[in-house]
């Protein structure tokens, strides 16, 4: 029986640097070269096998705004 673990990645940064992009590469296994700027934030999941385990990521893309920098001081996060 495999173990599912679940993983909270929040990415944060500036606009404009691929955040998006590289989260849509990873849970979508897609590349797009035009991709629309988030607004807010995003969420996405993706399933991955390690081993004889499965890791959830629940993956929170946000918008590049400023007041999302506060997030990457919080211990909780997204």
């Amino acid at each position: 029986i495999m173990a599912i673990g679940e993983l909270k990645v929040c990415l944060l940064g500036d606009t404009g640097v691929g955040k998006s992009s590289i989260v849509c590469r990873f849970a979508q296994d897609h590349f797009y070269h035009n991709i629309s700027p988030t607004i807010e934030a995003s969420f996405m999941t993706k399933t991955a096998p390690s081993g004889n385990d499965l890791h959830k990521f629940l993956i929170w893309d946000t918008a590049g705004q400023e007041r999302f920098h506060s997030l990457g001081d919080s211990p909780e996060g997204c």
